[in-house]
């Protein structure tokens, strides 16, 4: 079933809202459960590891958004660029909360089929997140 750039579109802004929420249901509901992620380089990660990787985001940025600033779609692929702020107010990568309020720019490419993602690529500026935090 080939699916409308709208309908990418309203999938991958779904996915980072329920992300956002941490809706964890919600978004398992829209992943394949042999979902391939590859974020920042090797190794290639499933559906838990990336759960595991977002969580991390989510005990260190409670309050942690992901700023949808353009959508493209080609095909069944939804290219999002966006900016995630949040306060860092948890543990994250060892460093304990500072209280520091970061925004770094960040690049998604999901793989859709139908309506299930089966494929997920992001890049995170995590060099100047941690220069943010003061741990560079």
């Amino acid at each position: 079933m080939t699916f409308s750039e709208d309908e990418i579109r309203d999938l991958v802004e779904c996915l980072y809202t329920s992300i956002d929420r941490r809706d964890w249901a919600t978004v398992q509901t829209l992943v394949s459960p042999r979902l391939v992620v590859e974020v920042a380089g090797p190794p290639v990660l499933g559906w838990q590891e990336w759960q595991a990787h977002l969580e991390e985001f989510t005990r260190g940025f409670s309050d942690g958004r992901h700023a949808i600033e353009e959508i493209l779609v080609d095909g069944s692929h939804g290219i999002t660029r966006f900016t995630f702020t949040g306060t860092h107010d948890g543990e994250f990568r060892g460093i304990p909360a500072t209280g520091t309020k970061v925004a770094v720019a960040g690049i998604h490419i999901d793989r859709f089929q139908g309506d299930t993602l089966v494929a997920h690529r992001g890049q995170l500026d995590l060099h100047g997140l941690l220069q943010q935090l003061g741990s560079l």
